[in-house]
């Protein structure tokens, strides 16, 4: 069943159809130990004490003081993040410092030029937050970061800094995806898998992440969650990651939130129209 969210359902109904959507979607695993299920705080160390606070209360104001209705909320870590880069003044000099000292292989917000185009067209939230894992992000949804406005639809690309098996990465993605479905049941989920990392497609890491992404898929029903995978767009015909794509094998340039932006681009239209149809997905994204 679909729900389009500009039909003026009753508040009943809409409650029931809501409650069965939920229903159809992959059970969660409530019993499971896996870490990557339970919400913590972030304890940041690059960037010094008090950044994941200050971004985290950053975006609370955000909230209160901003648009109640979006497009799209992009939600991750890092890689998200960096769409918009680091604003405030305590972060700026402490990443200005680590990519200085060669910690840092990008300056701040390498794809700020390709959000700030991208924000012509649709009302965007930023919601990435570096170093953050599943974990992270499940704290900051119970924390207010998907309250107090609406929008069409979430952007989730999270995973790569988690250091649990594949199985249980999966389970915290999955836990991820129906928190947001809890916190915002109207919009739809577009779910990334976690983007390649290190050189070589053999790296642990790579193959890691790609095992967890791909048990993470069958959370994707093609309705209120649906699956884009442009992963191999980012790499060389050999499989291998380039440093001219992403320098530190993880975080991309600029040339890869362009990539990131014709493969998401149409999905969010179509989205946004209440016409997407999941046979349209997943077409190549030329480099």
């Amino acid at each position: 069943m679909i729900v389009d969210c500009s039909k003026p359902y009753a508040a009943g109904l809409r409650m029931m159809i809501v409650a069965c959507m939920f229903a159809a979607l992959p059970c969660a695993a409530a019993t499971t130990d896996a870490e990557s299920v339970s919400p913590e705080r972030q304890h940041t160390w690059w960037a010094g004490p008090g950044y994941w606070d200050r971004r985290h209360a950053a975006k609370l104001r955000e909230i209160a003081s901003g648009p109640k209705e979006y497009d799209f909320v992009f939600l991750g870590d890092s890689i998200t993040h960096s769409w918009e880069g680091w604003s405030d003044p305590a972060d700026l000099e402490a990443v200005d410092k680590a990519y200085g000292q060669g910690m840092l292989k990008f300056r701040n917000g390498p794809g700020r030029k390709v959000w700030n185009e991208m924000k012509k067209e649709f009302r965007l939230f930023n919601l990435g937050c570096a170093g953050d894992t599943t974990q992270n992000v499940l704290w900051r949804i119970d924390h207010g970061e998907l309250e107090g406005y609406r929008t069409r639809g979430v952007a989730l690309m999270i995973g790569t800094n988690n250091s649990e098996p594949a199985e249980e990465i999966a389970e915290g993605i999955k836990a991820v995806v129906r928190r947001i479905l809890e916190k915002q049941p109207e919009a739809k989920v577009v779910l990334m898998p976690i983007f390649p990392a290190e050189h070589s497609p053999s790296a642990p890491r790579r193959i890691r992440n790609a095992k967890a992404s791909e048990l993470a898929k069958t959370v994707a029903d093609g309705r209120r969650v649906i699956w884009l995978d442009f992963n191999s767009a980012f790499l060389e015909k050999d499989g291998t990651l380039s440093p001219e794509m992403m320098p530190d094998y993880l975080h991309p340039l600029e040339h890869g939130y362009r990539l990131w932006r014709a493969a998401i681009e149409p999905v969010m239209r179509k989205v946004i129209a209440g016409d997407l149809k999941n046979n349209e997905l997943n077409k190549e994204v030329k480099r």
